[in-house]
């Protein structure tokens, strides 16, 4: 087990060592142009990990500390976390996922995407849409997930008084 997550961290190095995105202009000043586009990027790789079963894609999107805090779930953090969610992702019948950027502010330090998603399983049909906000931050020159939280716009199952 030390062996596969000691691989997993590695992979994790190497990929995003060979992903970083330059985020300054000609000057050397933020250029929040350039942040949106490296946080495109990072969401189709994000999508595609999805669609083609790339557990490694997945995990390496998010910064080392990164999060996830999904809906009816204790938050996930860091590698296993974050694969322990792509495992469960992908047995649910996940097999794709779009994005629609809503906004996306904040400044060198940290930034917050805001935006709504569709899960796509397997057959193309959705299988949940909803909303969510992205903390973004730079490690080692690259914009990655930091936090990551999610909810459904589907309505909450009864309560369990309710149902009595």
């Amino acid at each position: 087990m030390k062996k596969v997550l000691f691989l997993l961290l590695v992979s994790y190095t190497l990929y995003a060592c060979s992903n970083s995105a330059e985020t300054k202009d000609a000057a050397g000043s933020f250029n929040m142009d350039s942040v949106k586009a490296a946080i495109d990027a990072n969401n189709k790789v994000f999508s595609a990990s999805i669609k083609n079963g790339d557990s490694l894609a997945m995990i390496g999107t998010y910064a080392s500390d990164g999060c996830l805090m999904p809906s009816n779930s204790p938050k996930m953090c860091g590698v296993k976390g974050i694969s322990e969610f792509y495992t469960w992702t992908r047995q649910m019948g996940a097999g794709d996922l779009t994005f629609q950027v809503l906004e996306i502010t904040g400044s060198k330090e940290l930034i917050s995407e805001e935006g709504a998603y569709d899960v796509l399983g397997k057959d193309g049909k959705s299988m949940e849409k909803g909303k969510y906000i992205v903390l973004w931050k730079q490690e080692n020159g690259v914009w990655k997930k930091y936090r990551d939280i999610w909810n459904s716009d589907a309505p909450p199952p009864p309560m369990e008084s309710a149902k009595k």
